[in-house]
């Protein structure tokens, strides 16, 4: 449905701003930061995120800068919001700004800050959504809203799409958008979450462009036991069964396996490692299948370059029993597994059914399959990857741009599929320490949030207008 406009200007006079480079970059990151806080106080969670009153947010802003606009409800509580600035050649594909309204669900026990109220502390902005993915909604949303109010149009359209759904599969989000309203949207190139700027010294940073994605696959593990009173302390105790199966997993040997983008990723950051680390890259590139393999389980023991090296499974979810007094006849582990693009579910499937082969006692069955076959990496060569390697030259002189795989999986997937040229830039990261997405007291840096809108806003330039329409600034 369309909405009609409001006559009222959120940036004042915009022939003025248009002209005023640093009162502009003022105020983009004034616009941004709040809409931060405002969406971070609006609450999007699973399991029943109510992303009508984002939306509802979003388009009030749109209204505000005469903003016309589309959103598509596939049900009550959900939303999508959609926006478009028309540009002057039709034969160039539109770029997409995409981000998701959604959250997971907070633990509010184990939170510190109030995961639904905003708050700033320390230089930093905690709330649910802070990273994931609220900060690229704010960014996308000032960014959009600037540039609205600008005489100079863009070459190609610029879209703005903020789903519903992504924390739970994009069902409601890009996967229906596709299905019913994709030729209201028809981008060719877009930008959403994943990636990073990887800070390292003296300026060497490294620009993470995420350009693939792992397949996602849930696995149930049930252990049975006999159901009885707890004080005979029987000998057939699934949760006992189950915590020595989930050891079994955990000690399995997976293999390494370097992909194409893997492959990319680990020769461009060569000139950023220390002797040791060039040595072991250069031995996992270029050595005997030996070698190669030693040096893979040997840079595996850091989690991220694990991430990079091997399929994953991590238990997440643990049932058994609810009578405190009765042991329970079965317990259930759900295994969250990331598989590498190549991988084959079933044979990585099989591979853990395996190991209880001779155990009755135990059962393993797949609950959630990946989407097969995995969509086909970005390799860097496209002309967005191109306006992302030129604006990190001028905003950090000495960075290598990367594009990388994604150790999580999301709606970049399900664009590749469309055959959206998709890459995922997003705030400073540091692989060494705790991602707080998805964790209590999840948070973004201040500074990081601004550094990941000056960044994103010079590649639209760039990409969408052919020239900086603000002077970027060494970060």
């Amino acid at each position: 449905m369309k909405k009609g406009l409001i006559a009222c200007l959120l940036l004042g006079c915009c022939v003025a701003l248009y002209g005023q480079n640093t009162t502009s970059w003022d105020v983009l990151r004034g616009n941004a930061k709040e809409h931060l806080i405002n969406l971070i106080n609006i609450d999007t969670s699973l399991p029943e995120p109510d992303e009508t009153k984002a939306a509802r947010y979003i388009y009030k802003q749109f209204n505000k800068h005469h903003i016309d606009w589309d959103i598509f409800i596939p049900s009550k509580g959900r939303a999508n919001i959609m926006a478009r600035i028309k540009g002057t050649d039709p034969t160039q594909k539109p770029l997409l700004l995409i981000s998701h309204l959604d959250t997971i669900p907070a633990d509010l026990q184990a939170w510190q800050y109030p995961p639904f109220t905003a708050t700033e502390e320390n230089g930093n902005i905690y709330g649910l959504g802070a990273t994931d993915a609220k900060n690229y909604t704010a960014i996308y949303l000032a960014l959009f809203n600037w540039l609205s109010t600008l005489d100079k149009k863009p070459v190609r359209d610029i879209i703005f799409l903020a789903t519903s759904g992504e924390e739970s599969g994009s069902e409601t989000g890009l996967l229906w958008l596709a299905q019913h309203h994709w030729d209201n949207i028809n981008a060719g190139y877009a930008l959403n979450e994943g990636g990073g700027i990887i800070k390292g010294d003296n300026g060497a940073d490294l620009v993470f462009a995420e350009a693939a994605t792992k397949l996602y696959m849930n696995i149930k593990v049930t252990a049975l036991g006999s159901e009885e009173h707890s004080s005979m302390q029987p000998d057939e105790n699934a949760v006992y069964r189950l915590s020595q199966a989930l050891a079994q997993i955990e000690n399995y040997p997976i293999p390494a396996r370097l992909t194409p983008t893997a492959k990319t990723f680990f020769k461009s950051i060569i000139p950023l490692q220390d002797e040791d680390g060039q040595t072991t890259i250069q031995m996992l590139l270029n050595g005997n299948p030996q070698n190669s393999q030693n040096a893979a389980e040997m840079m595996a023991q850091d989690p991220f370059f694990r991430t990079q090296l091997k399929d994953t499974v991590t238990p997440t979810i643990l049932s058994a029993g609810r009578d405190a007094s009765s042991t329970a006849a079965t317990a259930t582990a759900l295994l969250n597994v990331r598989l590498l693009p190549g991988s084959d579910p079933d044979e990585f499937f099989n591979r853990l059914n395996a190991l209880f082969e001779n155990d009755d006692n135990i059962i393993l069955e797949v609950s959630e399959r990946p989407q097969t076959p995995a969509p086909q990496a970005m390799d860097g060569s496209d002309p967005l990857f191109a306006a992302i390697r030129k604006t990190a030259a001028k905003l950090m002189p000495r960075a290598i741009s990367v594009t990388g795989l994604s150790p999580a999986s999301g709606d970049n997937e399900y664009l590749r599929k469309l055959g959206v040229v998709t890459y995922g830039l997003g705030p400073d990261m540091d692989p060494l320490e705790k991602n707080s997405a998805h964790a209590a007291d999840e948070f973004i840096a201040e500074q990081s949030f601004y550094n990941q809108l000056d960044f994103v806003a010079g590649v639209v330039f760039d990409f969408a207008y052919r020239e900086y329409l603000l002077p970027l600034k060494p970060q």
